[in-house]
Order: structure tokens, then C-alpha cells, then sequence
């Protein structure tokens, strides 16, 4: 009797254990199936829609739209103001900040520290970003390559950060959550809303009012915002978007605008020096985002406001 309960006991054991090591290998392919799909969402905003890299790599400017020197991906250091720089945002950084701490440098502009990021990051643009979308970026910061810290450190010249942290915190932070929300799918606006916002796409096609540290509603990615590179000899102005048919893309067929973005996709198109006859705008990333995503953003911008602005792109 005694044996056959044994018997009975061991085998319904290892029936049991069989289970739970199914069950918890299966738990455990989910969650790095799941980590993976985080990791390639994020490695796609970071590389394409909010190309990071435009500002936390460093640009070849001997080549036409400035692609991102390779191995340089999140080593930071190009200038983005006097005395203000992009920080280094590989894992010699970011890996003793909590995923939290680098949501809230992200969408709110305030770092571990407490202290302000600069406006060119435009964390005004990223707190409407889906939690979702910016817990994936947090991951896919964590694989890039550590590369040690040379960034200078940043002197702001008579600026008042602690002003302006206060006045962000007022204005903005206090709303953080309330919208961020992943649009629905089939709803192309709001996809193409939410992708320009992630593009930062103001940040260089609407006129920034310094005084008032607010875009110029009235000309909303109505273009003309100048950019100078005396380093490499080019001046450029930014281009309309708005669907003004004298001015902007008012002409412009969908399959127009998708193919800009596609012939970027060729090496050819960009690897050559363009002299003066460069631009800022970073087609080699945005490229490649997909075609689905750049017709939601053409969509977008067909329901904005025409602005009548005639930009000369490279001004004497």
C-alpha cells in the first residue's frame, strides 16, 4: 500500500513539475518575446519617427542631409546652443538612472537631478507620447554600445534654467499623462498628429517667438526657420508644410510625398558633398520610417492651416 502511494505521490510530482516548467518557460519566451518587441519599437522611434540621433550622434555634414556618423549613435556633443550641447545617452549615462527618471527627462525636460534640460530637446513635443512608445525607447537606450562621456559641459550664458523649469513645470508638466495616448488604428489624423508631435517636426518648421518661448501658431510648420553652418559653408531655411499650393505642398499628391521620403533610402542620394547646397532636414533617418507612417503624416498635414510663405532655401 505504502509503496503504491509512493508510487502514486511521485508520479503526480512529476506530472506537477513538468507543468510548472512549461508554464514557466512559456511565461518566460512571453516576456522576452514581449522585451524584444519593445526593443525594435524603441530601436524604430529612436532611429526614424524621433530621430534621437539627429541631435545625439554626430552628423556628416560632408554629405547631403548629414547622416549619422556610424558607432556614434548616442554619444552626444553637438552643439545645440551657445554653450549648450546634446548629452551622451548610452548606458555611461543613462545606466544608473532609473527607467523612471529617464521617462521624466523625456516628456518633462526635468533630469535625475532636478535640473532643466534645454529647450532644444523637445520634451514640449514628447509629453504626448504614449507610454508605451516611451518605456519602449527606455529600452532600446539600454542596448546601445557604452561610449565614454566627452561631452562639455554646458554653460548657459546669462540663461535662467530655474525660471524656466518653473515655468515648464506650470505650463506643461502638470498636464503630463492626461493625452498620452497611442491613436487608434484606422485613424490616420491622429496617427499623423501624434507622429509629427513625436518628429519634433515644429522644432524646424514653425517660427519659435524667443521672447515668449512659444511657436508662432500663425505660421505653424509654415517653414522659413534658418539654420547656418559656417563650419561647412551652407546656409538653409526650413520648407512649408502647409498645404498652401503656392507655397507649401498644396500640389502635392501623397504618392509625391511618400517618394521624397523613399529615394533618401538609397545610399546614392545623400553620399555626396553637397557644398552649399546642403540641408538640415535628416532624410537618411527619416526615410526610413515606414510608408504607412509618412501617409499618415501627409494626411496630417493636409488638414492644417495653408500658410502663404515663400522660403528661399539656401539664402546669399
Amino acid at each position: 500500500m505504502y509503496n503504491k502511494r509512493l508510487k502514486h505521490f511521485t508520479s503526480a510530482t512529476l506530472v506537477f513539475l513538468i507543468i510548472t516548467a512549461l508554464f514557466t518557460d512559456s511565461c518566460s519566451n512571453d516576456a522576452d518575446e514581449s522585451l524584444s518587441a519593445k526593443i525594435n519599437r524603441g530601436d524604430y522611434l529612436v532611429n526614424t519617427v524621433c530621430n534621437c540621433m539627429h541631435c545625439h550622434g554626430q552628423r556628416d555634414f560632408t554629405k547631403f542631409s548629414g547622416p549619422v556618423i556610424p558607432g556614434t549613435e548616442g554619444k552626444g556633443g553637438q552643439p545645440e546652443g551657445k554653450g549648450v550641447y546634446a548629452a551622451n545617452i548610452t548606458p555611461t549615462v543613462l545606466g544608473n538612472w532609473t527607467d523612471e527618471e529617464v521617462v521624466r527627462a523625456i516628456t518633462t525636460g526635468i533630469t535625475k537631478t532636478g535640473d532643466t534640460l534645454f529647450p532644444t530637446m523637445p520634451y514640449r513635443d514628447y509629453r504626448y507620447m504614449s507610454k508605451e512608445d516611451v518605456t519602449s525607447i527606455v529600452a532600446y537606450l539600454r542596448t546601445l554600445k557604452p561610449i565614454p562621456d566627452s561631452v562639455p559641459k554646458r554653460n548657459l550664458e546669462g540663461f535662467l534654467p530655474g525660471t524656466l523649469a518653473a515655468l515648464y513645470q506650470s505650463l506643461y508638466v502638470n498636464n503630463i499623462g492626461k493625452k498620452n495616448i497611442h491613436p487608434p488604428l484606422g485613424d490616420d489624423i491622429a496617427r499623423g498628429t501624434y507622429l509629427v508631435k513625436l518628429g519634433s517636426c515644429n522644432g524646424c518648421h514653425t517660427l519659435f517667438n524667443i521672447k515668449l518661448g512659444v511657436f508662432n501658431n500663425d505660421s505653424l510648420l509654415g517653414g522659413g526657420v534658418y539654420f547656418n553652418h559656417p563650419e561647412y559653408n551652407f546656409k538653409v531655411n526650413s520648407a512649408n508644410l502647409t498645404p498652401d499650393s503656392a507655397t507649401g505642398i498644396g500640389t502635392w499628391a501623397e504618392e509625391t510625398f511618400l517618394a521624397k521620403f523613399k529615394n533618401y533610402r538609397n545610399e546614392k542620394a545623400y553620399n555626396y558633398n553637397p557644398g552649399k547646397y546642403n540641408t538640415e532636414m535628416p532624410w537618411s533617418i527619416l526615410a526610413e520610417m515606414t510608408d504607412a507612417d509618412i501617409k499618415s503624416i501627409y494626411r496630417y498635414l493636409r488638414t492644417i492651416k495653408p500658410v502663404n510663405n515663400k522660403v528661399e532655401k539656401w539664402p546669399q
